[in-house]
């Protein structure tokens, strides 16, 4: 993710692939971005149009790493 994004950035962004129950970007000790975010889905298929639509994706300046959470 850019580094400038923020949750509510990230959560407008995917819920266009489906109903985002929750929407984060990790951040560090100094309370900056590093750049990654977890979003939690309402249904396994809204994940997986998630994946499909975004996966490898230029987002202001990123590509996008679209998986599902270990």
């Amino acid at each position: 993710l850019p580094f400038q994004c923020q949750w509510q950035e990230l959560e407008d962004l995917f819920s266009k692939a489906g109903t985002v129950i929750r929407a984060d970007v990790a951040h560090g000790y100094d309370k900056r971005s590093k750049g990654y975010g977890f979003v939690l889905f309402a249904t396994l298929d809204d994940a997986r149009n998630a994946i499909a639509m975004f996966e490898g994706q230029d987002y202001n300046g990123r590509s996008l790493r679209v998986h599902y959470d270990r």
